[in-house]
């Protein structure tokens, strides 16, 4: 009894030993399963994954759109202001907000997760309706439906015929504008039907310029100006300057002047004085007059007048040199008068003549034509010499410029030869000889005394 018991107790302890061991590797064998039952869903997931990243870098990001729309940039009434019953139109300037109107597209992933070409591009828009809602004034034209497209930075006008109401007033009509998949726009106009707006009262300075009709080059001119306030209301700190433009036309009076204030209707008187020289360009020499003064609510409003000098340039004709070919004419002879005129002005003389008053025989008028500033041009007259001697001329110029037409005389004299004796000396001789072989041959050779 005792050793069944003994047995008995054994081999509850050997099943005590052994069932943990076994027990362990029944736990061991139930988690390999357990195991692999749930590695399964992560390795599809891990396939899955791979898979997208091998597919990203071909696909097209889905595009970024926003949508479109138009804006009124600007609206003309025609008149400005009607008058009670009036008809005039409304133009509105439709305009494509293009930069805002886009839509883009990217494409393909980098490691970093960004994308790797991004490409932007303005959408047209579609302009379904165009309605002008009258609000009091009364519109003649129907809807523009289905305006078209309008592409990007794209304006087009749109123009409605109105009629202004019975009663005077400010009116205030809206434009409305829908776009196909886009955003509506409502803008308000603003219509003056016979009202004075009332704007704030300021000074208006009004510039009255006195000037020389014509200016030449190295003269000194005197210019006046007055500045008159024209405006509603005083202008106070009033402060003018002078600047010229031009190097060689100075200012030889102050060049800054200043007020107090100025009325309205009120004005004032500047004398300026300028100096020029010969360098000083022809034309319109400009000089800036500046105006600076303040309105009545304290800001500063600043005038630039332009005052234009007219400098025109002036010929300066005189008698350089009198010539004669040959140089000592004889009585009896012809010979060439070569008068040279020169320009020592500052501008071109034209329509230049010369008229010559002399004993001589021959032409008295020589045409010469322009002659510009430091050059010359000669006067020829064809003559015939008549006397010996000193022989007095006169020689007159006509000519013209920017100051009109002008006339200078110059005397001169033309120096000429007795006739010399030695040519009838030699004739007289010649014939003498002449007469004498003619003697000896009739007369006197040989063999003619005998007969």
């Amino acid at each position: 009894m005792q050793g069944h018991e003994t047995r008995t107790v054994q081999e509850i302890q050997e099943e005590m030993a052994i069932q943990p061991e076994e027990k362990r590797h029944q736990e061991s064998t139930q988690r390999k399963r357990n195991n692999g039952t749930a590695a399964e869903p992560r390795r599809i997931l891990h396939a899955a994954f791979i898979a997208l990243i091998i597919l990203l870098p071909f696909a097209i990001a889905p595009a970024a759109a926003t949508d479109p729309s138009v804006i009124i940039t600007d609206y003309e009434i025609t008149p400005a202001v009607l008058m009670p019953g009036d008809v005039g139109t409304i133009t509105l300037t439709i305009k494509n907000t293009a930069e805002s109107a886009s839509e883009k597209e990217n494409t393909g992933i980098t490691a970093g997760g960004t994308f790797a070409s991004t490409k932007s591009t303005d959408i047209n828009v579609f302009i379904e309706n165009v309605h002008l809602e009258e609000n009091g004034i009364e519109v003649l034209t129907e809807d523009f439906d289905r305006l078209g497209e309008l592409g990007p930075g794209q304006s087009v006008p749109v123009t409605f015929v109105v009629k202004a109401p019975a009663k005077s007033g400010i009116y205030f009509p809206e434009a409305w504008i829908d776009v196909k998949d886009g955003r509506s726009t409502r803008y308000p106009l603003t219509v003056n039907v016979n009202t004075d707006i009332s704007t704030q009262k300021k000074p208006a300075l009004f510039v009255i310029q006195d000037l020389p009709d014509r200016v030449a080059p190295g003269e000194d001119c005197t210019v006046g100006i007055r500045v008159e306030n024209t405006g509603r209301t005083r202008a106070t700190d009033l402060a003018m300057a002078v600047n010229s433009t031009t190097k060689s036309l100075v200012l030889t009076t102050t060049g800054r002047y200043y007020r107090d204030n100025l009325d309205p209707g009120e004005g004032t008187n500047l004398t300026l004085h300028f100096a020029t020289d010969k360098n000083t360009p022809v034309g319109i020499d400009p000089v800036t007059f500046t105006l600076t003064y303040k309105n009545p609510d304290g800001t500063t409003e600043r005038q630039v007048e332009t005052i234009g000098i007219p400098v025109k340039g002036r010929a300066d004709i005189a008698v350089s040199s009198i010539t004669t070919d040959p140089v000592r004419p004889v009585p009896g002879s012809a010979f060439t008068l070569i008068i040279r005129v020169e320009n020592t002005g500052t501008d071109q003389a034209t329509s230049v003549r010369a008229n010559l008053d002399s004993p001589f025989a021959g032409t008295t008028t020589a045409f010469i034509g322009s002659i510009d500033k430091d050059s010359d041009a000669p006067a020829i007259f064809y003559l015939q010499a008549t006397k010996d001697g000193t022989v007095p001329i006169n020689l007159t110029i006509t000519y013209r410029d920017d100051f009109g037409s002008h006339t200078i005389s110059e005397p001169a004299t033309v120096m000429t030869g007795p006739v010399s004796g030695i040519p009838a000396a030699l004739a007289i001789l010649s014939v003498c000889i002449i007469a004498g072989a003619a003697y000896w041959y009739f007369r006197i050779r040989p063999g003619k005394e005998h007969e």
